[in-house]
């Protein structure tokens, strides 16, 4: 008997338990793990991280937006994509373990878990992971067990050669209408996308844009008056739902 691979065997992340939390991801560009006592030689030093302009904890409220985006930005990312998706305990209110990447041997609130912080970001950060999560779990598109082929996606970017493009937007099709249109922009300027048109007797709704503050970045039921274009700000993403 043969063995058929399905997209649920497929285990999709941004961080594991290993590294930086989803917060230091997006906070430092360098691990600090004095604290361990091994002289900074242990923990890995290629994080492929961003600190979005400044080194760690700051009062900026400009580098702390940021920050906010990019994480919506990875967990939307992430939970679109087919396969079981994993996340580290914490990143559902932004725990910070302050850049150690190597924090197992600590008992400390480096690796506990904050229910104070939880409580504080349940109506901004918590809820849009929440809804987000909830969006994946009801939506048909994302209920599937098959890999994509040709006709299940569009891809709106073929600019596949450009390596300074950081622009990626594309349509997951479903058979009942219920489409998905997802842009991403990693630049640091906005892009005026076209928006394709929706299926037959379907309008789009703009459920997710990670530019705007809660509650307006997540919206369950969408919100409707969609143009034929979009303009997609720096360093967002925008999730759009056709519905009649």
């Amino acid at each position: 008997m043969g063995f058929s691979w399905l997209a649920s065997h497929s285990v999709n992340f941004v961080i594991a338990h290993d590294g930086f939390t989803l917060y230091d991801l997006v906070s430092y560009n360098f691990k600090h793990n004095d604290a361990n006592g091994e002289g900074g030689n242990d923990g890995s030093n290629d994080n492929l991280s961003w600190n979005c302009g400044y080194e760690g904890e700051t009062n900026d409220i400009f580098i702390k937006a940021l920050r906010s985006r990019q994480m919506k930005n990875f967990h939307l990312a992430l939970m679109i994509s087919l396969g079981t998706p994993m996340m580290l305990m914490g990143d559902e209110y932004a725990h910070t373990r302050y850049g150690n990447n190597n924090s197992y041997g600590h008992d400390t609130a480096l690796n506990h878990f904050q229910w104070g912080l939880l409580e504080e970001r349940r109506s901004n950060h918590f809820r849009f992971f929440k809804e987000v999560i909830k969006f994946r779990q009801t939506s048909h598109v994302f209920s599937r067990d098959t890999f994509l082929n040709e006709n299940d996606v569009t891809w709106h970017e073929d600019n596949w050669d450009n390596y300074d493009s950081k622009f990626l937007a594309f349509t997951f099709h479903d058979i009942s209408g219920g489409d998905i249109y997802l842009a991403f922009n990693a630049h640091d300027y906005f892009i005026k996308v076209s928006i394709p048109s929706p299926p037959p007797n379907r309008r789009w709704f703009r459920v997710v844009d990670t530019n705007l503050e809660s509650p307006d970045d997540f919206v369950r039921g969408g919100v409707p008056g969609i143009g034929s274009n979009y303009n997609v700000a720096p360093y967002s993403s925008i999730l759009l739902e056709a519905k009649k």
